[in-house]
């Protein structure tokens, strides 16, 4: 970038050379003239000293677009391939360092071709930069033209993807059935038809889509350089379903009783649902509610959590996505519940204050093995009121309730009791 320092004193310069010049057109039409051409040449010096032009060779290549194709004639391989050629331009740097290929065009003119094939020189066009070309590699083309002919091909469709697992495609139809393909002669007489590429990845509906035909030769590979009319072709295709999926539980089958003091607490099953795939009349067969069983789990006489890996039971015909499952019985002592009538016991009573209790038992209902509570009484449980802070009035206090040794409180009836503190 050039310094303002030096813009500002190149500006004032050339306006007082200008100035100058202006002042003397009444007298010496020369001296002015020339004054003019010495500020323009003072501001292209003071220019060229931070933006000096240079002459560099422009990254990339360029490609080269044949025009004015003769009439009835077409471009023919190998001149159908792509040609790109490389430029080396002059230009001030700043210009230059943005530069790429896709700043330029590159045409070959055959308009004035009279033979199949000709020498034409290669024209480069910039797209907006100010550059001057110096130097095109290579200068020129060898094109060969071939007469433009034309024949109608079938249409046909090539299957790219297919539908999802239980799924299947009918026959593809496709309209029209046949194109009417133009070009060079070499290149047509390669075609063998046009197809249109269906990927039905993931379809699960009736399919129709407008597809782009492509030219196509006995290998089925592409040919290039072909006009297709028409260009799209509509595809369509009944999508049916062979297979269903569904999801159901899974329901252990457990044979045996656990040992004597002992119950099963639960059942669980790891994963607890399998996805079932199978046509239409295995899900006939299926409950929805009881879901897909497992092959007998033995508990008998077990005393202690029993955990198997187990196969699942299917109906002929199904698959699932996972064939065996881990089943835990849950096996505990047989536990039971005794129900107790237990006093309230009032703590930390202000002073002066006497409390009047609306309920002064509680129902405490403890869980535990029979043994435990064989020798539990309503003594060995307490109950108690935290009356702390509490000043006169009635207030709505939580029973706290501390069972014996390792017994479950599993119910307090009530939970809450109205106490009312009042002073004498």
């Amino acid at each position: 970038m050039i310094p303002p320092s030096r813009v500002w004193n190149a500006l004032i310069t050339a306006g007082l050379v200008i100035w100058q010049a202006v002042s003397s057109l009444r007298y010496n039409w020369g001296i002015a003239l020339l004054s003019l051409a010495l500020a323009g040449s003072l501001w292209v010096f003071v220019t060229d000293q931070d933006d000096p032009e240079t002459t560099r060779r422009v990254p990339g290549t360029i490609p080269v677009e044949c025009v004015n194709i003769p009439s009835g004639k077409a471009a023919a391989p190998p001149c159908l391939e792509t040609k790109s050629v490389t430029v080396r331009v002059r230009a001030a740097e700043s210009v230059l360092d943005d530069l790429t290929a896709d700043d330029f065009t590159a045409t070959a003119d055959l308009a004035d071709a009279t033979t199949d094939e000709v020498s034409v020189a290669v024209r480069i066009e910039s797209k907006g930069a100010r550059v001057d070309v110096i130097e095109i590699t290579p200068g020129q083309i060898t094109v060969r033209l071939e007469d433009v002919t034309f024949r109608t091909v079938p249409v046909r469709t090539k299957l790219v993807g297919t539908p999802p697992r239980g799924f299947e495609a009918g026959e593809l139809t496709v309209v029209p059935e046949a194109a009417i393909i133009t070009g060079p002669e070499s290149l047509v007489a390669r075609v063998q038809a046009v197809e249109a590429d269906v990927n039905l990845t993931g379809v699960r509906t009736s399919y129709e889509q407008t597809l782009i035909l492509q030219a196509r030769d006995e290998q089925g590979g592409n040919v290039l350089g072909i006009n297709i009319d028409p260009g799209n072709a509509v595809v369509t295709a009944e999508i049916e379903q062979l297979e269903f999926s569904s999801a159901f539980v899974v329901q252990p089958e457990i044979s045996g009783v656990p040992a004597t003091g002992f119950s099963v607490t639960a059942i669980e099953v790891e994963p607890p649902l399998v996805n079932v795939t199978g046509p239409a009349s295995v899900f006939q067969t299926i409950d929805p509610i009881d879901g897909i069983s497992t092959v007998p789990v033995s508990i008998d006489g077990a005393s202690a959590d029993v955990v198997r890996t187990v196969a699942i039971q299917l109906p002929q015909g199904a698959s699932v996505d996972q064939e065996q499952v881990t089943v835990r019985v849950v096996i505990r002592p047989t536990v039971a519940a005794l129900t107790f009538e237990v006093p309230a016991n009032v703590i930390n009573v202000g002073s002066g204050l006497t409390p009047v209790l609306d309920q002064p038992l509680v129902r405490v209902t403890l869980t535990g093995s029979l043994v435990q509570l064989a020798g539990v009484s309503a003594a060995d449980i307490v109950a108690t009121l935290n009356l702390e802070g509490l000043n006169a009035g009635t207030h709505t206090i939580h029973a706290d309730v501390q069972p014996p040794g390792d017994l479950e409180v599993i119910l307090v009836a009530p939970s809450e009791i109205v106490v009312n503190l009042s002073s004498p």
